[in-house]
């Protein structure tokens, strides 16, 4: 009975671990559907010249970047990219950077650094996915 017992509480104890493992891993995914979403309204905006469209995008990307920060890369990364964390944490905080400014361009009325911003933004994006799905690129 104290055999059963133990395999029984060994059982819920490995299920939770993996859980909070798949949790993270999902919150990740969501966020980065939700910087993807944003990315593309603040574009979508930018074509109609939809100033507020561009800033709310902007302010989304930023609010999903915390999982950046927050998902230990370990967990989902192949062991060849688990340094990668480091990596995604800069871009983090490029992305940021550039998104803030892309809001005080659109403030200020300058299209050109607005425009500029966000091909800053795209090119984080892809060089943090370029690097961490490499062989998905190819």
């Amino acid at each position: 009975m104290k055999k059963l017992a133990l395999s029984f509480l060994c059982l819920v104890l490995a299920s939770s671990l993996y859980a909070q493992s798949n949790t993270q891993e999902s919150k990740l995914v969501l966020d980065m559907r939700s910087m993807l979403d944003a990315t593309v309204d603040i574009q979508r905006a930018g074509f109609y010249n939809n100033k507020e469209g561009v800033k709310e995008g902007a302010t989304r990307l930023i609010e999903s970047l915390d999982s950046l920060l927050t998902t230990d890369p370990t967990s989902y990364l192949p062991d060849d990219k688990a340094n990668a964390g480091k990596f995604a944490k800069k871009r983090e905080q490029m992305l940021k950077l550039y998104a803030e400014d892309l809001i005080i361009s659109i403030d200020e009325g300058n299209i050109e650094d607005a425009m500029d911003n966000y091909s800053r933004i795209l090119s984080e994006c892809t060089s943090c996915h370029s690097r961490i799905r490499a062989k998905a690129w190819q």
